[in-house]
């Protein structure tokens, strides 16, 4: 199962992001956005994708993903099996999240590399 250890080393190696408890919960941010946290027991992540990213990942796959809303109005983000997910996926997730919380300009230096 992927844990906290292996989501810090996958957002800690994007541009700017820090980590800062969320709700006391292992969290990381950039330009002060959440990105990525970990819910209670660790067994669960969420990420903070964009919302088509999300309802195709969880359309694909119900036994991994879920959408997650806030009151059912406000989407916060895509909650993460992390027993049933592959590290590359979970890779991928974060630095979509990444991309979709940066700063234009940040993207646009981690691209030009």
């Amino acid at each position: 199962m992927i844990g906290l250890a292996d989501i810090r080393g996958y957002a800690m190696a994007l541009p700017d992001v820090v980590e800062k408890p969320h709700f006391r919960l292992p969290g990381f941010r950039v330009a002060d956005k959440l990105l990525v946290h970990l819910e209670k027991g660790d067994a669960h992540a969420i990420v903070c994708v964009g919302q088509t990213e999300a309802k195709v990942a969880a359309a694909d796959r119900p036994d991994v993903y879920e959408e997650v809303w806030r009151n059912g109005r406000i989407f916060v983000g895509l909650r993460v099996d992390l027993a049933k997910v592959t590290e590359k996926r979970v890779q991928e997730l974060i630095e979509q999240a990444w991309r979709n919380r940066a700063p234009k300009r940040l993207v646009a230096e981690y691209d030009s590399r």
